[in-house]
Parts: C-alpha cells; structure tokens; sequence
C-alpha cells in the first residue's frame, strides 16, 4: 500500500491490515469501483489524521485506539507507541466491535 507521504508520527501498516483492506475493497469494487476508490482515499486521508492525532480515535482495549472510516462502515484499529503508530487493522462494523490484535 502506497500513498502520499505522511508527516507526522510514523505510521506501520501491519501487513494483516493490508489484507484485511484489499479484501475490503475488492468486497466493495465488486459493487463500485467508484466507491472502493473513495474508501481507499478515505483510508489514506483517516491515516494522515491520525499521524498528526493519534489521540482523536476512541479507546478500545489493550492500548488499542478505533476510529471509523469515514462514512464506511468500517472501524480502524491501532495502538499509537512512543515513536510511531501502528495500523493494526479494519473491521466492518456488522462484525460487531471484537476486533482482536493477534
């Protein structure tokens, strides 16, 4: 996964993640490629937020933070640490919020 350069905290996509979010896209194309596309910005634009506010996202559990994607009905779990953050992955909210960090 590759997008504009981030700025602040460096930010990890743990490679689970990337899967869970090319999964979540292509779930989408299927329907809208037009939409994938905006969840795919979406994703990018909620990551810049995050590197320059980690603490904006809502506490979850085990240090982890969650903040919706946009208008997606999405959840984005990650922890921030002393140096970086780390994105560990999405979770359709459908799914319920048991989002586990393995």
């Amino acid at each position: 996964m590759d997008e504009d350069e981030f700025e602040g905290k460096p930010i990890n996509i743990f490679p689970e993640c990337e899967e869970m979010v090319k999964e979540a896209l292509d779930y989408i194309a299927a329907d809208s490629q037009k939409q994938a596309e905006i969840m795919r910005s979406q994703f990018f634009k909620t990551l810049r937020q995050l590197e320059k506010t980690p603490w904006i996202g809502r506490p979850y559990k085990n240090g982890m933070r969650m903040i919706k994607l946009g208008k997606f009905r999405y959840n984005i779990y990650y922890r921030e640490n002393e140096n970086d953050i780390d994105i560990l992955g999405i979770w359709h909210t459908s799914r319920g919020t048991e989002f586990e960090d393995n």
